[in-house]
């Protein structure tokens, strides 16, 4: 008998239209970063949109390493600054001194002192061009974190203005009773603004389950989300709030026909009234990489989610266990384009808005197939992605960064 691989099975089952269909997306920009970056080799980083290009951060071993990263790949001003290991965090924003994105904001739940008085959310700002950062920042909570928090139940999300000029942090307990909170951050992050509750509700049992506390991408950057229990008990909402230019914020309720899985949702706009949803997704005992849109054609009339389960069964790559994980979705021509983190190297999928494939699944390169997790950011033009990957070189092996442009054209030949 003759015997396929389960990569190759996974290969086939992506190519969607078939190896001679035009690939649904394709790679504009393919920098590696340089042998001597430091950042090549975390895993795990934030990639920030902030003015010209992007802030690149990340926290390894009491080290919180950072750089700016032009459009076009190229690294600049990489540094680091050490930080105690916090109880929760650090997540990271970016904010403005002299020019955009020029302040890496680390934010992070830590003990107050003396330790029996409870916990701080604590910011530590570093400027590019300094030599160590401020002095951490005591964010002023105003009562939100209570002396008998569980940091194992704590969460945080920050991003930026895409603009560079200001930041954003979101937390809270997952405790039922309990909200989310944010705030705006200003050069060196001294806000006197009160935290802004999210999910509130006057009568504390009214407040929803959430989880999954992440940022989201905006045209604006500034929008975080969670997931809440849906109405049926077995499907899952996905709730987010976004702010606009003006300062406007718009919250958000997108019920969605499974359950999110392991926090694993991705959330993008297409215009004022598109949003599109990649996710992992659980119905009836079918797991899947799903995707969800909403529509709403008339703006005095609410909007329709419409949920698509399966899109990529589990048993395609094996089995739940060896799923990838949705990296980020965006727009192509009203098709739903879905990126798809996998350590055998990240793939990008897409679909007609009723999940019928279209063109073929376009891979990006790894060179052993030990690919890390992918950071990436949704533009209006453009997706810009990084990640690890780990090459052999003779004997050894060697931990490397790529950055990639990853445009999506409107149409297919």
């Amino acid at each position: 008998m003759r015997k396929t691989s389960r990569r190759l099975l996974v290969a086939l089952a992506l190519a969607g239209c078939g190896s001679d269909a035009p690939y649904g997306a394709v790679v504009t920009t393919d920098v590696t970063f340089p042998e001597t970056s430091q950042l090549a080799r975390l895993q795990e980083v934030s990639l920030v949109r902030a003015g010209d290009g992007f802030v690149l951060a990340g926290y390894e071993n009491g080290l919180v390493r950072w750089a700016r990263v032009a459009l076009d790949g190229t690294v600049a001003q990489e540094t680091s600054f050490a930080m105690a290991q916090p109880l929760a965090g650090p997540v990271f924003a970016a904010t403005m001194k002299s020019s955009p994105g020029d302040q890496l904001v680390a934010i992070a739940l830590v003990a107050a002192t003396p330790p029996a008085t409870g916990f701080h959310l604590s910011a530590t700002v570093h400027t590019l061009g300094t030599a160590a950062p401020a002095a951490p920042v005591v964010l002023d909570t105003q009562g939100t974190i209570t002396s008998d928090t569980d940091p194992s139940t704590f969460r945080l999300a920050a991003g930026a203005a895409v603009n560079g000029t200001t930041g954003y942090v979101a937390w809270g307990t997952r405790v039922k009773g309990k909200p989310v909170y944010y705030t705006l951050l200003p050069a060196d992050a001294i806000t006197t603004a009160a935290p802004t509750p999210f999910l509130d509700a006057p009568v504390p049992a009214n407040v929803p389950e959430w989880d999954c506390l992440s940022a989201q991408n905006h045209p604006t950057g500034f929008s975080f989300g969670v997931v809440t229990p849906g109405s049926s008990g077995t499907n899952s909402d996905f709730q987010t709030a976004e702010i606009d230019e003006s300062g406007l914020t718009t919250y958000m309720a997108y019920p969605l026909d499974a359950q999110v899985m392991d926090c694993l949702i991705k959330g993008s706009p297409v215009d004022a009234s598109t949003y599109f949803i990649a996710f992992e997704g659980v119905k009836q005992d079918s797991i899947a990489i799903d995707f969800a849109t909403y529509d709403q054609p008339n703006p005095d009339q609410d909007g329709t989610v419409t949920t698509y389960h399966p899109v990529l069964p589990a048993a395609l790559f094996g089995g739940p266990l060896d799923m990838p994980r949705p990296a980020w979705v965006s727009s192509a021509g009203g098709d739903v384009v879905i990126g798809l983190s996998r350590a055998a190297g990240p793939q990008v999928v897409r679909y007609t808005y009723n999940a019928v494939p279209h063109g073929s699944t376009l891979p990006l390169r790894s060179a052993n197939g030990q690919a890390g997790p992918v950071a990436a950011w949704v533009g209006g033009d453009a997706v810009y992605a990084t990640y690890t990957d780990q090459v052999k070189t003779g004997s050894a092996t060697v931990a490397k960064r790529y950055f990639m442009r990853i445009e999506t054209p409107a149409s297919l030949p």
